[in-house]
């Protein structure tokens, strides 16, 4: 699917994965990585003038796109969605743009809640972070991938956000946001807006006439 963007591409895991600096998806649940991508973008966001929760935020959102985009790409073309997993999928560090992702062959797919739920917890307890805000984060993610499609392929746009809202159908999505004529809006806020400069996104609940 990497003819759709980088996020919705996923590799195929090399035979020796740690050779070419690949590590566990799990590997971000134990302390460490997690915090020293937050620290790194807190840095490019404005450094100290940015709270780190909300530099957490921001990386939750960056990763939970990368994980739910390949699902929502499959869905519009019709094929079986790749096995993004805790367990059967590898990521590496880099600098900047998406994760780089590997899946491991002959994996199971998962559904995206299940797959989601230890990283929102981990990044609630270890960043002071609202739930209600990560699952929102996970959702704008999920409508994210879609509104991508209708700008870049829209012809498959249709399937995409026929998936993306039966998932928002379903615990723990559920809640979280609305599609108002046609267009996501979530409850909550990603805290974007406290980045200096940053301002708000196009579905924050924020912008939304009350």
């Amino acid at each position: 699917m990497s003819s759709l963007g980088p996020y919705f591409a996923v590799d195929a895991l090399p035979v020796d994965p740690t050779v070419a600096g690949w590590r566990p998806l799990s590997d971000l649940l134990a302390p460490g990585p997690l915090e020293e991508r937050v620290v790194s973008t807190r840095e490019a966001l404005g450094g100290t003038d940015v709270e780190e929760r909300v530099a957490a935020s921001t990386v939750a959102l960056g990763l939970f796109s990368r994980l739910l985009s390949p699902a929502v790409g499959a869905a519009a073309l019709g094929v079986p969605a790749p096995p993004v997993t805790l367990d059967a999928t590898w990521w590496r560090p880099f600098e900047t743009g998406p994760w780089p992702l590997a899946v491991e062959p002959h994996a199971r797919a998962v559904d995206p809640g299940e797959m989601l739920t230890p990283l929102v917890e981990r990044f609630a307890t270890g960043f002071a972070l609202s739930r209600t805000v990560l699952w929102g984060n996970a959702t704008s993610a999920l409508f994210g991938a879609v509104a991508a499609l209708r700008s870049m392929h829209p012809q498959l746009a249709p399937s995409a956000a026929t998936y993306a809202s039966a998932v928002l159908a379903r615990a723990p999505f559920a809640g979280t946001g609305d599609v108002v004529r046609g267009w996501f809006v979530r409850r909550s806020c990603c805290l974007y807006y406290r980045v200096p400069g940053g301002g708000y996104c196009g579905d924050c609940v924020l912008t939304q006439p009350q």
